[in-house]
């Protein structure tokens, strides 16, 4: 091969746009037994994913009138269209790869992707197992930026912060360089200046753990280096939450220059971070492989030499020869073992432990068999964190014997820490408070322990509320409580003296006593008055409904299903009398039926039914629980019946303090006494009216209350933990739980009647206070009749002894008031 060639090169370098075909060098050979070859170049760089594009400037360059054409990536041109073309065409991008049983597919520009499966002859073979496989990105890039590059690409990262130690500055400046040719933001920062505050600026505004925003490292340093960032005190405790999210929420990429072993990062138990992969570069292989790095055109100057010695070599094809151009050595280890495997540090059954997920080698080419970050898909990989509980059954209930907490908030916190793959360690907040705001802007109870940081999660039926809000985060809420008023019964025995009147209210007994005396003014109006009686003579001095006292007395026995001795002869007397029968059989009829009710089924009358009503009164004092979220309503709130409810529980907690008491059973105790409400949540009150039937609560709601786990302020595991928490509700495990932590109804004495009740005295004792009453009212008129009689008497003899010449007689139309009295 002499003389003079003309050759064109395509290459498919990412980031190069110019797709224009031009003259670039002229490379000259002159071997020791061959003339001198001399060869112009002519480069085009297109899109190699585009096969027509491909082709045509593989045409194009033929029409240059070219010797040979190489094709600066790995792609195949059509054999129907090589056919066409009757000058080489070379593929120097294909590396020894190719020649393995299993084909490999096309490219994808700057990538390519395919599965295969090999098997492993001899120890440098391809590494054995299913990988999916990546070509080379870069041919004119070489070293470990070029793996860690094809890594990054792989895991589809948009931002990365590259960190180095002094050892490895250059690397990491051509892995910038490198990332920023295939548009990867990136930003280097050496070991030293990776500081606390450093970490907290780079993870401001993670607020979730597995997105896209997680924070994205790359190291390039020695053993020793390494060992110490990993070890410095990052402060990854509950402390400061944005960095302790970097255990789970950050990916680490080490790129590990060393030749001894790695098992010491296996032991090193400061290695806190979950997403760890490792790639160790042997420092012999990389001298090798650096000393014998080859620009493009230095490749390009070596494919040439091989070809002039096609014709005495063992390659046959000019394919090999581009190849063995490319790494012009005869290291059989740099050319076929250079599989760098990519080790992840993964929870094993007693420890962690570096395993294998992978292999790449300095050209770039990546074999991946698993998740490169398996630890991702395991939660929180099994940390233990501080939880804060108080008990309230049958949320959290604490056995006083073992110290164990069960109950149904417990339940999903259990399930909370099997899915998200933690541990934890219970406590309870020293003051026994669920959380109010003191004045100096802190707070008591569990959510102050949230507040300082000294627990990482509060599992309680914590209920939800602004203040709240503003120094912890609550998650989605697994449960919507409603509150009530909680008294004692009154005693059913000192209202048994109003049995007779209980059945209609006032309001009803007071129309019917009204109507009494109207309906009997109008009777004795129409028959007094009806031209139907005009013939009838001295009608005055015969009784009957023309006297109101007999129109009065039959009405009122009409009233009670009796009637009297007179009747009505008119037809608007009796038109009147015939709807007030009816009236009267409807009014006796419910009075009947509700009083027969009344004396067999105990009515528990609540002195009041809401917090209107209890204001209202004097007789009950009331209280709420300490600490807890009522508290905080009823003391910041601005509605008035709020602000009245506190003013008297401040008043009353002067005198006694357990109007305020922290603890439910004080509360509970405080109401059996008597005269005593507690406001509080329904569920705290329906587990302890199961076995007390002396308590009653009223059914008009106070607050709704939505219970929730608590979080750090600003945690980036909220949403983790909201979504985990939908899931369970969309499951039904909370009904589950619901049915086994919540009671049976229970049955009060007395509530289910086997046989009938009898009638005891005090039932009826209303009875006979009416016979008394009707004694007392009886003496009463017998007074006034015998002062009626002695007025007349009176009356008679004072007349008798006036002499009066003449009697005038005076007719009136008027009734007397005697007619209106006399029997």
């Amino acid at each position: 091969m002499t003389g003079t060639t003309n050759n064109g090169v395509i290459s498919s370098i990412c980031g190069k746009t110019d797709s224009s075909v031009g003259k670039n060098t002229s490379l000259t050979y002159k071997p020791t037994t061959y003339e001198e070859l001399t060869a112009e170049i002519f480069w085009k760089f297109v899109n190699v994913t585009e096969e027509f594009q491909v082709l045509l400037a593989v045409t194009e360059l033929y029409h240059l009138d070219l010797d040979c054409i190489v094709i600066a990536a790995n792609v195949q041109i059509p054999e129907a269209a090589a056919s066409l073309i009757k000058i080489p065409v070379i593929d120097w991008g294909k590396d020894k790869l190719t020649n393995s049983s299993t084909p490999v597919t096309s490219p994808d520009g700057c990538q390519m992707t395919t599965t295969i499966t090999t098997v492993a002859p001899n120890e440098c073979s391809l590494p054995v197992g299913n990988y999916e496989y990546q070509e080379p990105l870069f041919n004119n890039v070489t070293g470990a930026a070029i793996t860690l590059i094809s890594v990054i690409v792989h895991l589809k990262w948009s931002s990365i912060c590259i960190v180095f130690d002094n050892e490895t500055e250059h690397e990491a400046m051509v892995l910038h360089h490198g990332l920023s040719d295939v548009g990867i933001f990136a930003n280097v920062h050496s070991l030293h200046n990776m500081t606390s505050e450093m970490i907290d600026s780079l993870m401001e505004g993670k607020s979730s753990v597995f997105d896209e925003s997680s924070l994205n490292c790359t190291i390039l340093c020695r053993l020793e280096s390494c060992q110490r960032y990993l070890e410095k005190p990052f402060d990854y405790g509950r402390i400061n939450m944005v960095r302790s999210s970097l255990l789970h929420n950050s990916r680490w990429l080490l790129g590990i220059f060393h030749d001894g072993d790695l098992s010491v990062l296996e032991t090193n138990s400061s290695t806190k971070l979950d997403n760890v992969a490792v790639i160790q570069y042997p420092t012999s292989l990389l001298n090798k492989y650096q000393q014998n790095e080859l620009k493009l055109e230095d490749a390009v100057r070596n494919v040439f030499m091989h070809m002039s010695k096609l014709n005495d070599s063992n390659t046959s094809t000019l394919t090999e020869a581009a190849i063995e151009g490319l790494y012009d050595i005869d290291s059989d280890e740099l050319k076929d073992c250079a599989w760098l495997p990519i080790k992840t540090l993964i929870w094993h059954t007693r420890k962690r432990g570096l395993s294998t997920v992978g292999y790449t080698q300095l050209t770039g080419s990546l074999l991946v068999s698993k998740n490169i970050y398996p630890n991702s898909k395991f939660g929180f990989n099994r940390r233990k964190f501080i939880v804060s509980s108080l008990p309230w059954n049958p949320f959290v209930v604490l056995d006083n014997v073992t110290h164990n907490f069960t109950g149904f908030t417990i339940d999903l916190l259990q399930e909370l820490a099997h899915e998200l793959n933690f541990t934890y360690e219970m406590t309870s907040p020293a003051d026994g408070q669920w959380g109010v705001a003191t004045q100096n802007g802190s707070w008591t109870g569990l959510v102050g322990q949230l507040q300082r940081r000294d627990v990482d999660i509060v599992a309680a039926p914590l209920s939800i509320q602004t203040d709240r809000e503003r120094v912890i985060d609550f998650t989605y809420p697994y449960f919507y409580e409603s509150s009530a008023i909680l008294m004692k019964k009154p005693d059913p025995n000192l209202t048994k003296w109003r049995t007779l009147i209980d059945p209609f209210s006032p309001t009803v007994l007071l129309c019917i006593f009204i109507s009494l005396p109207i309906s009997s003014f109008f009777l004795f109006f129409f028959e007094k008055y009806n031209p139907y009686y005009r013939k009838v003579e001295d009608r005055s001095k015969v009784r009957g409904l023309h006297h109101f006292s007999d129109s009065f007395w039959y009405m009122y026995g009409a009233l009670l299903t009796q009637g009297g001795e007179h009747m009505a002869d008119s037809s608007s007397g009796r038109t009147l009398l015939s709807f007030w029968w009816i009236f009267c059989i409807i009014m006796m009829a419910t009075y009947s039926g509700n009083l027969i009710a009344f004396l067999t089924v105990t009515k528990d009358k609540l002195p009041f039914t809401d917090l209107s009503g209890l204001i209202a009164q004097d007789k009950y004092e009331w209280g709420t629980q300490g600490g807890s979220v009522f508290e905080q309503i009823f003391k910041t709130s601005e509605l008035p019946e709020y602000q009245a409810v506190w003013r008297r529980i401040v008043e009353y907690n002067q005198t006694d303090t357990r109007v305020l008491s922290v603890k439910g059973d004080v509360q509970i105790d405080k109401v059996i006494e008597g005269d005593y409400a507690y406001i509080g949540d329904k569920t705290y009150f329906d587990m302890t009216m199961v076995n007390n039937c002396d308590l009653a609560m009223t059914l008009a709601e106070i607050l709704q209350l939505q219970y929730a786990i608590a979080l750090p302020n600003k945690s980036p595991f909220t949403k983790m933990f909201s979504d985990e928490i939908i899931a369970i509700h969309e499951s039904g495990l909370l009904q589950i739980w619901k049915l086994r932590h919540w009671p049976k109804p229970g049955f009060c004495k007395g509530s289910l009647l086997k046989e009938p009740k009898a009638i005891t005295l005090i039932d009826v004792q209303s009875a006979f206070y009416m016979i008394g009453i009707g004694i007392f009212v009886a003496s009463f008129t017998l007074f006034i009749e015998f002062l009626k009689q002695t007025y007349c008497k009176w009356r008679e003899k004072i007349g008798k002894a006036k002499e009066k010449p003449e009697t005038i007689r005076h007719v009136s139309t008027i009734p007397k008031l005697d007619e209106f009295i006399s029997y």
